[in-house]
């Protein structure tokens, strides 16, 4: 069941009592929880009926506790449940008995939204399967194709801005989104659509020229510098770059997937150059234009083989750890950074 099932169940006030959220776009899922408390919550009475939970830090009791409480003056109380501990592959079944027990009888009252950071959960543990029965699962994947075209386009004229389609595939390109390992979500759409429009002004029509002066300069300009400095071992300037990028407001996160990202592409366009494979080959390979293959290509020579899956792997582990909470993501990119530059 995907999101916009849940909007219609909204729509037509047919919602069940229990569902599991999962999946990487978590826009979607802010964006569903929104409309669930337009649709129920008094926002005179928010406070009392619109519950988040930090599932590291709660136990069934508290949880069912939550969600048998009545609403104050509304029609229903919202109880979400972000990163419950009761889903993992670790959870055992006992800790999620008194939890199994709401499910089969959950309180009529209540929205109950276990919120799940994952892409995907084991669907053959009980209480998913019971959680299924009684209420639903809902997986927020990527939009794409026209879809995400109107999205596009319906977030620029927000801000009373046009687009046409050619510049508007232009900016889901050079954006990544779609790219098979890209981590990028819509919030990252919307504040590359906020950074065009603040670069073209009052001008109307959004230009496919624009959108490259701003974003490819923005980020793959600068990915591309960053990396050309660590190539030359020169800390101070990719440290400086990358605190460039952070000053633009460029979420971490987003730094650290477009650095893995580099990495990845070099490491392809070396290993398929040893192969013979030609300039036109490696950008169908790459799934990139011709002249961005060229620029890869001659990049990679600057490094070896074995130091590009050196450096592709650190990437994957800093990425890892910023995700677990292991380190903060600024210190965790310069850290990477001080790596490459000893390898």
């Amino acid at each position: 069941m995907g999101y916009k099932e849940i909007i219609d169940d909204i729509r037509k006030n047919d919602l069940k009592n229990i569902y599991i959220f999962l999946g990487q776009e978590v826009f979607l899922i802010d964006f569903c929880i929104e409309k669930i408390k337009e649709k129920y919550i008094d926002p005179n009475f928010e406070t009392l009926n619109y519950i988040t939970i930090d599932g590291k830090d709660i136990n069934s009791v508290d949880a069912i506790n939550a969600a048998e409480t009545l609403p104050f003056m509304s029609e229903k109380k919202l109880v979400v449940i972000n990163d419950p501990p009761w889903f993992s592959n670790q959870s055992k079944i006992e800790e999620a008995k008194d939890i199994l027990s709401y499910v089969d009888k959950p309180s009529t009252s209540t929205i109950l939204i276990f919120n799940i950071k994952m892409v995907s959960i084991d669907k053959r543990k009980k209480i998913v399967k019971r959680i299924k029965k009684q209420g639903g699962i809902i997986e927020f994947n990527k939009i794409r194709g026209s879809e995400l075209e109107k999205w596009v386009e319906k977030e620029f004229k927000k801000k009373n801005k046009t687009i046409d389609k050619k510049s508007i595939d232009r900016f889901i390109n050079i954006t990544g989104y779609l790219s098979s390992d890209s981590e990028i979500t819509l919030y990252d759409m919307k504040n590359e659509i906020e950074k065009t429009v603040n670069y073209i002004g009052e001008e109307e029509r959004i230009k496919e020229n624009d959108i490259e002066k701003v974003l490819i300069k923005s980020l793959q300009s600068n990915i591309f510098e960053l990396v050309d400095a660590i190539a030359e071992k020169r800390f101070n300037k990719a440290i400086s770059i990358f605190n460039i990028m952070i000053l633009n407001n460029e979420p971490p996160q987003l730094i650290i997937h477009m650095i893995t990202r580099q990495f990845r592409l070099l490491l392809m366009s070396k290993v398929l150059q040893l192969k013979g494979y030609s300039i036109i080959e490696l950008s169908k390979k790459m799934k990139v234009p011709n002249f961005v293959a060229k620029k890869i290509l001659n990049q990679s020579k600057n490094f070896s083989l074995d130091t590009l899956k050196g450096n592709l792997e650190t990437c994957i582990n800093t990425d890892k750890s910023i995700k677990k909470g292991k380190i903060d993501a600024k210190l965790g990119i310069e850290i990477l950074i001080m790596n490459m530059n000893k390898q």
